[in-house]
């Protein structure tokens, strides 16, 4: 099949073999209803990247010090503090990183809400930029812009995920690569082939019935793309149970919410394959897996990972505190002692499994939370969330009553003037027009151990 100007355009490096397997994913009398198009953006030279960074996480991952970064991290921290203007704020001057690590303040996701151009290098080529929108599943939506390059990295750390449950991906042009699921009110559907997986195709998913052509036609495209392998969370995942497709993937991996240990078990035994549950957030990117013995490993070589406490301190191994980040490979968004809002408690003995990379015990991450409409439906925090974008909000807490009643608190961003009226239609629009739905805006949000809980439920 002959590689389109517009396929081109999206996907440099497409052949005539990738553009068939896209044109089988799109055009299969039962695939969804797509409603966008996204493309790789990845040319030859980029390919060597991203070589370059496969061999590197291979030969950089082994033990690693609790007290400070690696010497190369730190070289290239250090070089960022002078271009980067919300570090110049906060880093003193004449502060010597490898000496007073413990010193260095922390950053948040306030920072990416309130001045997220302050984290930009000031010299940093932005012609080649994408923004992706967070899911706000910690009360801040924000938007965050990336790299196509950084991008396409996921998957060699995907690669080293899969190998520590003896799998070993080689997809073709011929494959479809991966399948990301999803079960939304509403969301981005679209299908697209990646040239550092094998030129292979990828499609996200929408398994709510109304985006497809009939009901029974999710589980009929599943079955005739095969893929090698699902991403998605547990929501989605609970309907790919319901649905009962048969496919055989190579692997699962969860993402986005905690994943249980009953339905992790559900869905390897469903589907024959491991089950990888994964810690990963939008600004930074897969940060651990976890391994045969169940533990999360931090993944990426290029990271540093510390547990700090309420004061930005690192903890001593073994205690619990937040996570904290450093590092990591996107030119556009580099992370100084980025506090997630996860807490974990950090172990850096070599695991069972063989991996000496450092381990979260206990991660406390993002809890998956049913909400419902009036009628009784179900409705997704990632729908609330995905509305809440068009508003100048730096941070939100929903909480759902058990009498079903809806209750929003909203910061606005500073300067910023905000509709409330406007929002709570939105929120009928979520809820349901018959919905009891509070507003206010309030001033600050506070939660225990300084993490807001930003969706809450009380129905049972």
């Amino acid at each position: 099949m002959k590689v389109s100007a517009p396929l081109k355009k999206r996907n440099p490096l497409a052949t005539p073999a990738a553009a068939a397997t896209l044109h089988r994913m799109k055009e299969h009398r039962d695939a969804p209803h797509w409603n966008g198009e996204c493309g790789d953006r990845i040319g030859k030279a980029d390919l060597g990247e991203i070589e370059n960074f496969r061999e590197a996480l291979s030969s950089g991952r082994g033990l690693r010090s609790p007290s400070a970064p690696p010497p190369a991290l730190l070289v290239s921290l250090s070089s960022l503090i002078p271009r980067v203007e919300r570090f110049r704020k906060i880093v003193p001057r004449g502060l010597d990183l490898a000496r007073d690590w413990a010193e260095v303040p922390t950053t948040s996701r306030e920072d990416l809400a309130s001045a997220i151009g302050e984290m930009v290098p000031e010299d940093a080529d932005t012609k080649r930029m994408v923004v992706h929108p967070t899911s706000g599943t910690t009360g801040h939506a924000v938007f965050i812009p990336h790299h196509p390059v950084a991008g396409s990295e996921y998957f060699p750390l995907f690669e080293t995920a899969l190998s520590a449950h003896g799998v070993r991906l080689k997809p073709g042009a011929s494959d479809v690569g991966a399948v990301q699921l999803h079960a939304q009110a509403k969301t981005l559907v679209y299908a697209t082939v990646h040239a550092a997986f094998g030129n292979s195709g990828y499609a996200k998913v929408n398994l709510r019935a109304a985006e497809w052509p009939k009901p029974e036609s999710r589980g009929r495209w599943l079955e005739a793309m095969a893929p090698l392998m699902f991403t998605g969370n547990p929501s989605a995942y609970a309907e790919l149970l319901a649905l009962r497709p048969a496919v055989k993937p190579r692997a699962l991996f969860s993402t986005a919410f905690a994943l249980s240990p009953a339905l992790a078990k559900r869905l390897s035994a469903e589907f024959g394959c491991p089950v990888i549950d994964g810690y990963s957030s939008i600004e930074t990117g897969p940060l651990a897996f976890t391994c045969r013995k169940g533990e999360f490993h931090v993944t990426p070589h290029d990271v540093h990972v510390e547990i700090v406490d309420a004061a930005g301190k690192p903890l001593p191994p073994g205690k619990s505190g937040e996570i904290c980040v450093s590092g990591g490979r996107n030119p556009y968004l580099p992370l100084l002692r980025y506090r997630t809002g996860d807490r974990a408690r950090m172990e850096y003995r070599k695991c069972a499994c063989g991996d000496a990379m450092p381990r979260l015990l206990g991660l406390e991450g993002r809890a998956a939370v049913v909400l419902r409409a009036a009628d009784g439906g179900p409705v997704s925090s990632v729908d609330v969330s995905r509305v809440l974008r068009e508003f100048s909000i730096a941070q939100h807490r929903l909480v759902q009553r058990a009498d079903a009643s809806v209750e929003l608190d909203l910061r606005p961003l500073p300067g910023w003037p905000l509709d409330l009226d406007r929002v709570e239609t939105e929120m009928r629009g979520i809820f349901g027009k018959k919905s009891k739905v509070r507003v206010k805006i309030v001033k600050r949000l506070e939660g225990a151990g300084g993490k807001v809980v930003a969706f809450q439920s009380e129905l049972r």
